[in-house]
């Protein structure tokens, strides 16, 4: 229903794809994606389409030890021992999620409010809604970008292996401490520089019961 027959493709020189308008670390994007939320925001999410979009600031400042990082958005990686670490200048805005093999009962672990289980089953559709209803409340933003996290904040590399790290890699790292929340993100970045620092932004991308699917725990 979803699909089209021919594909934009563009590779970056960091490696990265952008493909209709989403850029990928890997590409393509599991064919679904999961996420342990209160059951009141699911089903406002699945019937209206409501969701919100936390700056990374909001997760640094978060007193949550599963939820919270201080060092969220600060990528670091070390050669000698030496750490080479990099940030983002503008306003950087994520949703949260897991890749579908994630166990439930983890998820479910990650905060005392989470309920239930959302599956997305048709993850680029849900991506293009949201980067159209920003386009229509006029906001600027970058093309949406998605992958999976990686747990190697500090981790010792080479300079080829620094030097290979994709765009934004930053904003896809984490402390191997995470690594049991198996995260795959949506990542958007805003171009205006006119944002107020640190405010969620609050979003309608319309009925989702087409794409979003409650899963009974």
């Amino acid at each position: 229903m979803f699909q089209k027959e021919s594909m934009s493709t563009v590779s970056t020189i960091s490696g990265t794809q952008i493909i209709d308008g989403i850029e990928y670390n890997e590409y393509p994007a599991p064919d679904s994606l999961i996420k342990a939320m209160e059951s009141v925001w699911a089903m406002q999410l699945i019937a209206q389409g409501n969701i919100r979009l936390s700056p990374l600031s909001y997760y640094q400042n978060l007193e949550s030890d599963e939820l919270g990082d201080n060092l969220e958005g600060l990528g670091e990686l070390q050669i000698n021992s030496h750490p080479y670490a990099t940030s983002s200048i503008n306003e950087i805005f994520v949703w949260c999620c897991a890749n579908p093999e994630t166990e439930f009962s983890r998820l479910l672990s990650l905060d005392n409010a989470y309920d239930v289980i959302i599956q997305i089953t048709n993850p680029v559709e849900f991506v293009n809604r949201i980067s159209t209803a920003l386009r229509d409340n006029n906001y600027r933003f970058s093309h949406p970008h998605v992958g999976r996290v990686n747990y190697n904040r500090s981790d010792e590399v080479t300079i080829d292996r620094l030097q290979e790290q994709m765009w934004h890699w930053n904003t896809f790292q984490k402390s191997a401490s995470y690594e049991h929340q198996n995260e795959f993100r949506i990542v958007l970045s805003d171009l205006s520089f006119t944002l107020a620092r640190g405010e969620a932004i609050n979003l309608s991308i319309g009925n989702c019961e087409d794409i979003i699917e409650l899963i009974e725990t």
